[in-house]
């Protein structure tokens, strides 16, 4: 198991909007992400300050999610993100300039680098062990310029898949304008 130094209490707006707490199971399977050392991801999409969706989903799940996706689009997403951004570099900077405190490394898209003020619609990610955010990749925001860039990398098959998960989660499609993974 990944131990991390860099981690503080999650977030509140990481939290369900409709419990006001942490979000506590895997939209999937049910799962107790509380249990220690449980690594999962927590996604949820604005438009403005209303919550657009949100979920919490364990790595078992959502490596399943990623798996069911085509070759060609999981490989256009890694490449786009690898010319895009440099993870580690950008873990190591904002690390330095912000330390642990969260709402400034969600302050501008991690792509696009378009400030969080002038978009109207954006999707925030952590990643989370058990009760606390870790500061690895994530957390990060992504602006709606960046969805709609990723959306277009996404194959027939795949965005059946990711419309698939929504119905499951959501019991509904996503607009084609949101992208959950």
């Amino acid at each position: 198991m990944q131990q991390f130094k860099e981690y503080i209490p999650i977030p509140e707006e990481l939290w369900s909007f409709e419990t006001g707490a942490p979000m506590q199971c895997c939209a999937l399977c049910d799962c107790d992400l509380f249990e220690p050392g449980r690594n999962y991801l927590v996604e949820k999409a604005f438009k403005g300050s209303e919550v657009i969706f949100e979920y919490a989903m364990c790595l078992d799940c959502r490596d399943k999610l990623q798996g069911e996706l085509s070759l060609q689009s999981r490989k256009l997403i890694q490449n786009y993100f690898e010319e895009h951004v440099d993870l580690e570099a950008r873990r190591m900077e904002c690390l330095k300039a912000y330390g642990l405190d969260y709402s400034k490394w969600v302050q501008q898209c991690l792509v696009k680098h378009k400030p969080r003020s002038e978009c109207t619609e954006f999707q925030v990610y952590g990643w989370c062990v058990d009760r606390d955010l870790v500061f690895t990749g994530f957390p990060y925001m992504l602006s709606s310029d960046c969805i709609d860039d990723l959306l277009e990398l996404i194959s027939e098959e795949s965005m059946g898949a990711i419309n698939d998960f929504s119905e499951k989660i959501f019991g509904v499609d996503l607009p084609k304008d949101l992208l959950v993974i």
